[in-house]
């Protein structure tokens, strides 16, 4: 029976310190997605107002031509 407790003992404190060592990993894990997740909106944020720059571009793009039409067609 002594020989048991001590192997419960070791496994015990083994078991405790996985145990411990997985909370620590996921506690770091959780506060490094959070920050991976905040520069993934920043960059979503900077992709969507490029691309409404891009936007107002082309429909400014398109009404120069149009009134270029309009004014090659009044002559």
């Amino acid at each position: 029976m002594n020989r048991f407790n001590t192997q419960s003992r070791r496994f015990a404190s083994r078991a405790a310190a996985v145990a411990l060592a997985l909370a620590g990993s996921a506690a770091a894990m959780a506060q490094e997605a959070e920050s991976a997740g905040t520069q993934i909106l920043a960059k979503v944020n900077a992709g969507l107002s490029t691309g409404q720059e891009i936007a107002i571009a082309v429909v400014l793009g398109l009404f120069a031509i149009w009134a270029i039409k309009l004014l090659w067609r009044s002559k």
